[in-house]
């Protein structure tokens, strides 16, 4: 994400007459977040963690709001236990993934685990006046193809994944163990295949995939996990 420097305002307060003894008053802003996108998902993973579906609720975009809500009631008495059971469920989350991907969206990536498993979760992020919300709900889905989440293959060479939404000019991007990849696309706008190919093959050991992609004025993205090699 965009990096915001400290700020520091100095004003100088002159009195009538001009006065050359005039005392300067320095007032300190406290500092902006220097990654506000990890920022806000690790808020919303603490949140979530205290169940405080409340909290959770102000950190999602109004369009977010709308699908999941529209109103707090009703989301606290529908998505908030799964949307509280998913990121309060991951420990241990390291950011893997942080970037502003367009001027209205970006992503974090977090590996970490869940019922004592490893585990990789994606959010898109929408910026909504200077604050990055989630944005949840979204009518961009992004399915895996190959490898499959947990999966663990021999070898592999290509890793895809299908992008689904209301059609429209877009921007995908897919990270490889948190470094982008120049991933190939096939289809339509609403209905496409995106895909990297690896030659040598992949290292053994285990692999992260992540995938954003925006289309319109929506955004999704997703992450998992798989191991390359032979069994042990």
């Amino acid at each position: 994400m965009r990096r915001l420097l400290p700020l520091v305002l100095v004003l100088g307060l002159v009195a009538c007459g001009g006065d050359k003894n005039a005392q300067t008053t320095t007032i300190r802003l406290q500092p902006a977040p220097a990654d506000p996108g990890k920022a806000a998902v690790q808020a919303a993973l603490a949140a979530a963690a205290a169940g405080k579906t409340d909290e959770l609720w102000r950190m999602l975009s109004t369009r977010s709001k709308h699908r999941l809500g529209p109103k707090l009631r009703k989301f606290e008495n529908g998505a908030a236990d799964g949307l509280a059971d998913r990121f309060g469920s991951l420990r241990n989350a390291k950011v893997i993934v942080s970037e502003r991907i367009t001027p209205e969206f970006g992503i974090v990536a977090v590996d970490g685990r869940r019922n004592g498993k490893r585990a990789v979760d994606a959010v898109p992020l929408r910026l909504e006046g200077t604050s990055w919300k989630l944005e949840l709900g979204s009518p961009v889905k992004i399915r895996p193809i190959g490898p499959l989440p947990g999966k663990h293959e021999p070898v592999v060479a290509q890793i895809a994944a299908a992008v689904t939404g209301p059609g429209g000019t877009g921007t995908a991007v897919m990270y490889l163990d948190g470094h982008t990849e120049n991933p190939k696309v096939a289809g339509t706008s609403s209905n496409a295949t995106m895909y990297a190919n690896f030659d040598p093959a992949l290292d053994p050991g285990r692999h992260t995939v992540v995938v954003f992609a925006s289309d319109g004025g929506e955004a999704g993205a997703t992450a998992w996990d798989f191991t390359a090699g032979k069994a042990g």
